[in-house]
């Protein structure tokens, strides 16, 4: 590729210092083209501890800065990174294989969440309680940040997904290990290097990159943590909750999803067909709130499937400013699984409505087609498990009770959308749904809106005043006045 990379080497950052990691060396390759990007020597075990211990150092200095002072660094931070959005979107986009109409929002999240949390943090006020005493006494509540938070990243969406961690801990006044994935750690380690640039105190935010197995680990087992936050699979997550019980700790993970879509036969079956397709065609459908399962009433079944075919024809695959509409799968084993996801639905009688296999003007990168299946029963791979691709499943229901039924029939908990414009069966199927975020018609999401799931896609939020209040605890003050 003749794209110069803003760096020519990419260090962790620990304590305020770039540096060489210890462990073996990851060669990241662009996913569009499978071109080789740049090697990261990754971190070990001994640099997550040092990493742990930095952050503890700096979290007395850090908490107690007023919000006017820590609201300073992060206005410095968030030019500093508009400064750089360039390089920081060019490395997002070769580790990724994105298009950069898919990609370019991340950047954007990265500076507004910084904004938002911010603001939040100081809308939030002390509260003077009821006093019960006869005049006797004081009683008041204040929220205190919680300490040192590990925050554990999906390789999916790089810049955003560190968006939604940082700016509630800077807010808070935690401090921090952050871990991005290492399919992808160029522009978090990048940031790092902006960090470092513009002299952020030393120790409040560190970025090392390194496999599960070795740093994973030692972040969880260490007693230093007082928050365990992540973003990725429900076994990572149940993974790490598993080795954080040395101590009493507070965990937030977004995990895993398998989002279920009820189309009524009130709806606007263009535009939902629309939303549907365009979201397993964004990032290849490797979203956790990727539609996945659609129940499509009876009525409007075939005409739905017809807007929902003649749109995912048009995919064409592609990377970077490439003229596409669809991008590329993170490797060459999650095309595999796509095609095994296919396989065993057609096995147990499934229909390929279209896509269902690599695009043949493609030979190098990791595509897949945006793939429709129909005749789909409860029983297969497809409906039970996540896909985290450009797969999805179209069924006929009769009735509003079996859609909903069917929709909740599932371990996952994240996202789900309806399409209807009648409000009766909005308000009932909202209420009925058992899911953490809703999406009626096809709204958007952004940093003021809580984002999390139930069951097993995980607990707390990101976004919103409620994700800015996982990282308080709340203390009870109590005053003797006579």
């Amino acid at each position: 590729m003749n794209i110069k990379l803003p760096a020519d080497h990419f260090y962790h950052y620990i304590d305020g210092e770039l540096e060489e990691g210890n462990s073996r060396t990851e060669r990241v390759c662009c996913p569009g083209n499978e071109e080789w990007v740049a090697d990261v020597k990754l971190a070990d075990g001994g640099q997550a501890a040092r990493a742990l211990e930095a952050a503890e150092r700096a979290f007395p200095m850090w908490s107690s800065l007023s919000l006017e002072e820590r609201g300073s660094w992060v206005s410095r931070l968030q030019q500093a990174i508009m400064d750089e959005k360039e390089n920081l979107l060019t490395l997002l986009l070769l580790e990724s294989g994105k298009l950069r109409s898919h990609a370019q929002f991340e950047t954007d999240s990265l500076i507004n969440y910084l904004g938002f949390f911010m603001e939040q943090a100081k809308c939030s006020q002390e509260e003077i309680l009821r006093d019960i005493s006869g005049g006797h006494g004081m009683y008041m509540t204040v929220r205190e940040p919680l300490g040192v938070v590990v925050a554990a990243l999906a390789w999916n969406f790089p810049m955003h997904n560190v968006a939604t961690k940082i700016g509630p801990i800077l807010a808070s006044g935690c401090t921090a290990v952050i871990k991005p994935a290492t399919k992808t750690p160029l522009s978090t380690m990048y940031l790092g290097s902006i960090l470092k640039k513009i002299g952020f105190p030393k120790g409040v935010l560190n970025f090392i990159a390194g496999d599960a197995g070795e740093i994973g680990k030692v972040l969880c087992k260490s007693k230093i943590p007082a928050m365990i936050t992540m973003i990725g699979s429900t076994q990572g997550g149940l993974h790490m909750i598993k080795d954080s019980t040395t101590s009493v700790k507070r965990f937030s993970m977004e995990l895993g999803g398998n989002a279920p879509v009820i189309v009524t036969a009130s709806a606007d079956l263009k535009a939902a067909a629309a939303h549907t397709i365009g979201n397993k065609m964004r990032c290849a459908g490797q979203t956790c709130v990727s539609p996945q399962r659609v129940y499509v009433q009876s009525r409007v079944y075939d005409a739905f499937l017809k807007e929902c075919i003649e749109m995912a024809v048009t995919a064409r695959c592609g990377m970077m400013d490439e003229d596409a509409n669809t991008g590329a799968l993170i490797s060459a084993d999650a095309v595999e699984r796509m095609e095994a996801i296919v396989a065993d639905a057609l096995a147990m009688g499934a229909r390929v409505e279209c896509g269902g296999r690599k695009p043949e003007e493609k030979e190098k990168g990791y595509y897949y087609l945006p793939t429709i299946l129909t005749e789909v029963t409860d029983d297969m791979e497809v409906i039970k498990e996540e896909v985290f691709g450009p797969i999805v499943a179209i069924m006929p229901y009769e009735k509003q009770g079996e859609a909903l039924k069917r929709a909740n029939d599932s371990r996952y908990g994240l996202t789900s959308y309806i399409w209807a414009r009648d409000y009766n069966e909005i308000a009932a199927l909202t209420r009925g749904l058992e899911a953490g975020i809703v999406n009626v018609n096809g709204p958007g999401t952004g940093a003021p809106y809580p984002h999390g799931g139930c069951k097993d896609s995980g607990i707390g939020k990101d976004g919103s005043v409620f994700s800015l209040e996982e990282y308080y605890y709340v203390k009870g003050i109590r005053i003797a006045l006579k």
